[in-house]
């Protein structure tokens, strides 16, 4: 068998013979490497991290408290889903003037798919992660993280704030629907002490007049309220410009409403109109009073709001003071003679109806605190103009290089080695079994050759 052990002269004998194979590949490779190095384009590199706070908010569905932190968790799940979405790509497209040279659907597609693959994200420990986008531009870098962490936070408000908004529609129907049947089962009840009225003990009948006062007084705060809102829609959903004939009649049937600054309005329009008969409309006065109408518009507006807050005030003692009455008049002698299903459902939508009020107010609270949740986000590490490259890592390439073609350069020098079949020294015949009959020596050899 051949022996597998080689002397130190034999390895340097090896790569004098097979030094072309272990050079070329290390020229090769390097030559390469150094130029990829310096040819390959800069990227600069910018990050934010972003720190989520924790407190307490009030559950409304289930009614107990629960750590903001699940919420804060919440955020950090989603985080990736919202960066990476299509619609936060293109908006930074637009940005960040991406979009200047994409023009059709296919480049911008493209273009979402390329810029998906400079922006990383990391979960930094339990409430923070960090946000870091890599351009070509530093200046551009640093905007786009900087956009990314804005646009990232409007979102979550925005999907935050609308389910709130819903929450507080929900309760507001709900609490609408219990409110009628509960006053539907009121009235039952009190219809039925009003047929009794004449068994009724003096005290219960002052009450049953009471209540019947303050059932008129509602009914006139529901006028009123009705007009406010209708006259508040009005103002809200209308352009309400003075010019346009549609708005001009709007306008004229908000003047005919019971609500705060209709006298003025009034006397505004008929100003108008007896100038607008006399002048044109680049009459001074006329003009005049068309800058007038926006400023009185939004204090009728501002009016009404504060107008139809009063009115749900007074409107909610004087449903509070109603129940109290039918709740004495039912605990006197007459409350044996109501019906005991009239009085199990007038129970029970008391209850429902106080609950919902509840709930109620517990969606508006965390709506309220849902739209100043975007001071939970913190920049702890607001992001930097870079001032050096991050990529390329031109002395790992070059390195890397020189790594790789000494190890091809080595792999040739063996892998020739094995193939050739020249027989240099007796060791080489022996694998062969065949005896050695005589030696030729070196100067012969060099006179052959």
């Amino acid at each position: 068998m051949r022996s597998a052990q080689f002397t130190l002269h034999e390895i340097f004998s090896l790569f004098r013979r097979r030094r072309k194979f272990f050079f070329i590949p290390l020229i090769i490779i390097t030559s390469i490497s150094v130029v990829g190095a310096l040819l390959l384009p800069q990227k600069f590199e910018s990050s934010s991290t972003i720190l989520v706070q924790r407190d307490e908010i009030p559950n409304l569905l289930l009614g107990y408290e629960i750590s903001r932190a699940m919420a804060s968790e919440d955020r950090l799940r989603t985080f990736n889903e919202i960066l990476y979405s299509r619609t936060m790509l293109l908006k930074l497209i637009d940005s960040l003037g991406y979009g200047e040279k994409a023009q059709t659907e296919a480049k911008r597609q493209k273009l979402v798919s390329a810029l998906a693959t400079v922006i990383e994200t990391e979960k930094r420990g339990s409430d923070s992660f960090r946000i870091t986008f890599t351009d070509d531009d530093p200046n551009r870098a640093q905007r786009g993280v900087e956009l990314l962490s804005k646009l990232f936070i409007e979102t979550l408000m925005s999907v935050e704030n609308q389910r709130g908004e819903q929450s507080v529609e929900f309760f507001e129907k709900k609490l609408a629907e219990t409110k009628d049947k509960f006053e539907a089962s009121q009235r039952q009840v009190m219809s039925i002490i009003g047929r009794r009225i004449s068994t009724l003990p003096t005290e219960s009948r002052t009450l049953y007049m009471q209540m019947e006062t303050i059932e008129k007084q509602i009914a006139d705060l529901d006028i009123k309220l009705r007009t406010n809102h209708q006259a508040l829609n009005t103002l809200r959903t209308s352009s309400l410009k003075i010019r346009d004939e549609d708005s001009r009649n709007s306008l004229y049937e908000l003047q005919r409403l019971d609500i705060p600054f209709a006298v003025e309005l009034r006397s505004l329009l008929s100003k108008y109109d007896d100038f607008l008969r006399r002048y044109t409309p680049q009459y001074p006065e006329v003009q005049n009073i068309e800058s007038q109408l926006p400023e009185l518009l939004d204090r009728m507006k501002t009016s009404l709001d504060s107008e139809i807050k009063k009115i749900n005030s007074s409107r909610t003692d004087l449903e509070t003071r109603r129940t109290q009455i039918v709740d004495g008049i039912r605990e006197s002698s007459i409350s044996e003679q109501l019906s005991g299903d009239k009085e199990s459902d007038y129970t029970m939508y008391k209850k429902l109806y106080d609950e919902m009020k509840v709930k109620l107010e517990q969606a508006r609270t965390s709506r309220d605190l849902g739209q100043k949740s975007a001071n939970q986000f913190v920049i702890i590490d607001p992001p930097i103009v870079p001032l050096t490259p991050s990529k390329p890592n031109r002395p790992m390439i070059v390195f890397g290089g020189l790594g790789i073609s000494i190890f091809f350069g080595f792999l040739a020098v063996i892998i020739a080695e094995l193939f050739d079949t020249t027989i240099r020294a007796p060791k080489d015949i022996e694998v062969y079994q065949k005896p050695i009959i005589a030696f030729i020596g070196e100067s012969i050899q060099e006179e052959r050759k």
